[in-house]
């Protein structure tokens, strides 16, 4: 792993084992004997008579979007595993609440995708507890081989163990615990003067992903500022909402790439690779340690300082010309319409407006340029001069016009 060090003195501490639940059970772990489970579909899951398969016990919930979308793709993986793997989705919630739940999503529905569903479970979350869902666990040969993200549930790691009996994948572990600092261990017998570090290394699998700006006291004074393995365009923005609040969404349109490759800073949806493989390549971790305190807003400022000038980039807000969606008052009588009906959207004032038709990521970014509270009562439209029609009755209008617009400038300033 590289690391980027400004420091009088760098000094690593032994990182604590993340806590293991009594009776959990860990990768490498003998699967034990048990009774088949009863499924939500009235046929069981016998554990011991599947030692042939692959076996993926998918924990969800389902409040987890996340975790409903990915079924349809898991449901193709099984099929296209030609009966070598058997996929479960597995939930503490109730029968009639999956029963229900699975009635209603018509996304499910539509595409055919509900899969062999264990419900009301208490005795395989003791054996594999977590915090956080998706959660998969990969049963292969009576072993357990595996505790991943849902990213990495994928043909190719599934094939690898099929072929080899054994995989090598990053462990998913929510109870791992953060790495402590102990300012005095960074100090030498040889120099007392040491008033603070600086680290910044890539990925680094010791550490839990932790986001955004966390500062840590200790009782004399000491302060750690730190997050762990961010992606840098993620870094950046997080900390910048510290200094300057944001008042309109960071569409792809307000940012600005004068790099070579923006893919090492961003991660693209359409990638070929799940986020948990491009964030083991591309993230970074970071974290300061000294005395005194600072605002949030120092705190960002020392970190963006920090990470410019260790990763060669400038990252600045300046203005560019773009093309916008402008909302203006028309010179015109204003015809209140009263709007009935379920799908009615109600938007309490013209920036709220602006608000909707930026989080859509349908249109380019939305200037305000009347700035007024009223309301607005939005029936369904399907595109800008539907809406447009809408707003007429409110002397508004929609128009495509370019305007100077802040945009986020990412440039590397080192070859």
């Amino acid at each position: 792993m590289k690391y980027y060090i400004i420091a009088l003195l760098l000094s690593f501490t032994a990182l604590a084992e993340g806590q293991v639940k009594q009776g959990s059970l860990q990768v490498g772990s003998q699967f034990p004997v048990m009774e088949p489970i009863k499924l939500l579909s009235g046929g069981v899951l016998d554990l011991q008579s599947s030692q042939s398969k692959v076996i993926i016990l998918e924990f969800f919930d389902t409040y987890c979007t996340s975790c409903i979308a990915s079924m349809p793709k898991l449901k193709a993986l099984q099929k296209s595993m030609d009966g070598k793997i058997e996929i479960y989705m597995l939930t503490y919630q109730d029968k009639n609440t999956i029963e229900n739940f699975y009635k209603k999503n018509k996304f499910l529905q539509e595409k055919k995708a509900i899969l062999p569903t264990i419900v009301a479970d208490t005795v395989l979350h003791q054996m594999f507890p977590h915090q956080s869902v998706p959660h998969s666990v990969w049963i292969y040969k009576g072993l357990v081989q595996a505790i991943t993200h849902a990213d990495y549930v994928k043909e190719k790691y599934l094939t690898d163990l099929l072929l080899k009996g054994k995989i090598d994948v990053p462990v998913k572990d929510d109870f791992k615990q953060l790495p402590t600092f102990n300012r005095e261990s960074a100090i030498t017998n040889s120099d007392k003067s040491i008033l603070g570090t600086v680290i910044l290394s890539g990925y680094d699998s010791t550490l839990t992903q932790v986001s955004g700006l966390n500062i840590n006291k200790d009782s004399v004074g000491n302060v750690s500022v730190y997050f762990n393995n961010m992606d840098i365009f993620g870094a950046y923005t997080s900390l910048w909402t510290k200094i300057k609040k944001p008042t309109y969404l960071l569409l792809p349109q307000r940012i600005v790439w004068n790099v070579r490759d923006s893919s090492r800073y961003f991660y693209d949806e359409m990638s070929s690779k799940s986020y948990q493989e491009w964030i083991r390549e591309n993230g970074i971790s970071y974290k300061r340690t000294q005395f005194g305190q600072q605002s949030e807003a120092g705190w960002a400022e020392l970190i963006l300082h920090d990470l410019n000038t260790m990763l060669g980039l400038q990252v600045q807000w300046t203005n560019k010309e773009r093309l916008c969606l402008v909302l203006k008052r028309k010179n015109k009588r204003i015809t209140r319409i009263v709007r009935q009906g379920d799908k009615i959207k109600k938007v309490e004032s013209t920036s709220g407006l602006m608000f909707v038709l930026d989080f859509s990521g349908q249109y380019p970014p939305a200037i305000d340029e009347v700035e007024e509270k009223i309301n607005l009562e939005l029936s369904t439209y399907k595109n800008l001069d539907e809406l447009n029609t809408i707003l007429d009755s409110y002397g508004l209008e929609l128009v495509l016009e370019n305007r100077s617009i802040e945009v986020l400038e990412f440039k590397e300033i080192i070859n």
